[in-house]
């Protein structure tokens, strides 16, 4: 049993590609924006400025203190008590990695060296602390 009429329906024979094609572009667009912002997610803390700097090759730890001196790790919040063993198990998976300090530009300096120093304790070597580009403000 034949069930087709013989004549075959020409806009089946051929695909436009050009509507997929925007879509795929699309797509493309959105997560390449998402992954660029996938690195600062944390907290909104606002960084000391510096007229050089270098932004790091690796993967980076991000350490994050805000003014209110909450401690967040990779965007999670922890206590000052448990950043040691927070750090020990990220840096088991690479040694080499970079720990970047994020901490907001209103902290005393005595908080961040205190963060530092459990970084160091834990065995990191490579150890930064965000700035913001631009000029710095002279007083």
């Amino acid at each position: 049993m034949n069930f087709s009429s013989g004549t075959r329906n020409k806009y089946l024979d051929t695909f436009n590609f050009s509507s997929l094609t925007d879509v795929v572009m699309q797509l493309l667009i959105f997560f390449l924006l998402t992954f660029s912002f996938a690195n600062t997610r944390g907290m909104n803390v606002t960084l000391p400025k510096a007229q050089s700097g270098q932004p790091p090759i690796r993967k980076i730890i991000s350490v994050a203190i805000g003014i209110d001196k909450k401690i967040y790790v990779e965007g999670d919040l922890i206590r000052k008590e448990r950043l040691a063993t927070r750090l020990s198990e990220l840096l088991r998976k690479d040694v080499e990695q970079q720990i970047v300090v994020r901490a907001d530009k209103g902290l005393q300096l005595q908080d961040v060296i205190d963060i530092l120093d459990i970084a160091k304790s834990t065995g990191a070597t490579k150890l930064f602390i965000a700035t913001e580009e631009g000029a710095v403000e002279k007083k």
